[in-house]
């Protein structure tokens, strides 16, 4: 391993970790009942926790495929979660098959890019895709929840 690969996975893993505690404290702002509550013409807090669990879930299988190993077994769809006691215990959980594919990769693996449909992808840039993706959409549900 270089000391490239050690950097690049640390800070990776460090951003994942941050991003989601961000998440993490946003949703510990939200009442149960602020699950329902919606923009006009936009999704629910809770439905924008059912995508973000959507999304790990979708992420965890990208970095299985992209190490070439088998899939893990595909969990029934998510539905919007009915607390936030709920959200956070399927967001741990979803994360956790996150880190379970990524657990032990190797340096070819991480960097090498790789064609899955018509995008191009690396272990890295999933692992950037899931952090950008839980930063946007905790600015979604403070904004949803700030326009009472």
């Amino acid at each position: 391993m270089t000391p490239d690969f050690n950097g690049d996975l640390t800070v990776a893993r460090r951003e994942l970790d941050s991003a989601r505690q961000e998440l993490l404290a946003i949703l510990n702002q939200v009442a149960d009942a602020d699950l329902t509550r919606s923009r006009r013409g936009g999704w629910s807090v809770g439905r924008v926790v059912q995508h973000l669990l959507q999304s790990e879930e979708h992420y965890a299988r990208l970095v299985r495929q992209l190490r070439e190993r088998p899939p893990a077994p595909s969990p029934d769809p998510p539905g919007p979660p009915a607390s936030i006691n709920d959200a956070v215990r399927e967001l741990a959980a979803s994360r956790q098959a996150l880190l379970d594919a990524l657990d032990g990769i190797d340096e070819a693996s991480f960097y090498r890019l790789s064609m899955l449909g018509r995008e191009e992808y690396s272990v890295l840039s999933v692992l950037e895709n899931v952090t950008h993706h839980d930063r946007e959409h905790g600015q979604q549900v403070r904004s949803i929840v700030a326009s009472r």
